[in-house]
């Protein structure tokens, strides 16, 4: 057993349909002599207090296995502890394992024995780490953009603060860059319903806008509910900002975060919204 190194089971994969891919994996990892201490998320244990028992131990490397929202319940606790993250996507949503090249069950064991360990940024809302994103939909939340102008949803869009993120469907976003020391916000237009009358003519729809950003504040008139890697957090006022480099993570070789053909928002384009606006909605 490696003892510098640790395993997070999500409590889904104590189904029997699991029982095969599990033994796959645990058989691999004894191969490359990986195998350590085994621990499982369940429902009222946490995350939290778990994580801080094994960074006071000689683990090192704590290995998320599971899926995409078993990673986001562990992974914002992980940059304190000075931990490096490993992560076996075992059942879908995988899309970070697919943007870090990572394989299913099995094979990313292999890019757990090549250790290729890369810094990522973390997003901060408040004093809470996320990861993928914060996300409000339907809300006329404004965010104000490192104190020089504030833009908001217009007609009950979405507001996206994002870290690491692909687009969500219907989205023409492409993929957000945890590389960079900045955080992408999206602001969406509220989906237009189709209609199916010969006499109305149908809207274009709407373009995301997008905009990078080093710290921001998001308000509300109201107490709101925000998703940050879909855990809710309540109130009406957030500061958000990035913490750069600041999680271990390893990832398969090769991979590419942001889109060949370098259609993200360029941060010196901001300069002259800023100048030009105060407020926008968009």
């Amino acid at each position: 057993m490696n003892v510098h190194y640790a395993y997070l089971y999500d409590d889904f994969l104590n189904d029997h349909k699991y029982e095969r891919e599990i033994a796959a994996v645990e058989s691999k990892l004894n191969t490359f002599d990986l195998a350590g201490r085994v621990s499982r998320l369940v429902l009222f244990r946490d995350p939290k207090a778990l994580l801080e028992s094994l960074a006071k131990q000689r683990i090192n490397t704590v290995v998320v296995v599971g899926n995409d929202e078993t990673l986001y319940k562990t992974v914002g606790f992980m940059p304190d502890l000075n931990l490096t993250v490993g992560y076996i996507p075992i059942e879908k949503p995988w899309r970070v394992a697919e943007m870090l090249n990572i394989p299913v069950g099995a094979r990313a064991c292999d890019v757990l024995a090549a250790r290729y360990v890369e810094l990522f940024d973390m997003g901060k809302i408040g004093e809470q780490y996320f990861f993928s994103e914060v996300f409000i939909p339907h809300t006329r939340a404004g965010l104000e953009v490192e104190g020089r102008y504030q833009v908001s949803p217009a007609h009950d869009g979405s507001l996206s603060i994002r870290n690491l993120c692909s687009a969500r469907e219907g989205s023409a976003s492409g993929l957000a860059d945890a590389n960079d020391g900045l955080l992408e916000a999206v602001i969406a237009p509220v989906e237009e319903k189709k209609s199916h009358s010969l006499w109305r003519r149908q809207r274009v729809a709407e373009a995301d806008t997008r905009l990078l950003l080093s710290y921001g504040t998001i308000v509300s008139d109201e107490v709101i509910e925000v998703l940050a890697d879909g855990r809710p957090v309540r109130g009406k006022k957030f500061e958000v900002d990035v913490a750069a480099d600041k999680l271990s993570f390893i990832t398969g070789r090769g991979r590419q975060l942001a889109p060949a053909d370098e259609k993200l928002p360029k941060k010196e384009k901001n300069v002259n919204i800023r100048q030009r606006r105060r407020w926008t909605r968009v």
